[in-house]
């Protein structure tokens, strides 16, 4: 989704983010670039832990969000329906930050380093996404 986010760059996996609510160690959203990856997941289980990201309030508070590989997703016998992209548009739908899938971190090949905790900005056009820290 287009826009542009300046913030502090936070997150990681979206698994051991989620495993963090109610911790000491649970992160901190406000006003913040959330980047978040996964691998070997189970689509519900993407869509429960954004509905937790939402029901703590964490993804209200975001200037922007940055998806990395969602990588080897699983699925049921009987299809959720969605892919983990869409489960997580669904989920954020509602706000009017930027959005961008398929950034190159996480559990893939082409895996670029991030630097939690600097400033970053985000611009995303309809020809281009900017990312800078």
């Amino acid at each position: 989704r287009f826009g542009k986010a300046t913030g502090e760059l936070v997150g990681g996996n979206l698994s051991i983010l989620y495993s963090l609510f109610g911790s000491p160690s649970a992160i901190d959203c406000s006003d913040k670039i959330l980047f978040i990856e996964d691998l070997d997941e189970y689509l519900y289980h993407i869509d429960r832990m954004m509905i937790a990201l939402k029901r703590a309030g964490k993804l209200s508070q975001l200037s922007g969000i940055i998806v990395g590989g969602m990588t080897d997703m699983n699925d049921n016998a009987i299809p959720y329906g969605k892919s983990a992209e869409e489960i997580i548009l669904e989920h954020v739908q509602e706000y009017n930050y930027p959005v961008c899938f398929g950034f190159p971190a996480g559990h893939i090949q082409d895996n670029r380093a991030l630097k939690f905790g600097a400033i970053a900005q985000l611009n995303i056009t309809d020809n281009s996404v900017d990312f800078s820290q």
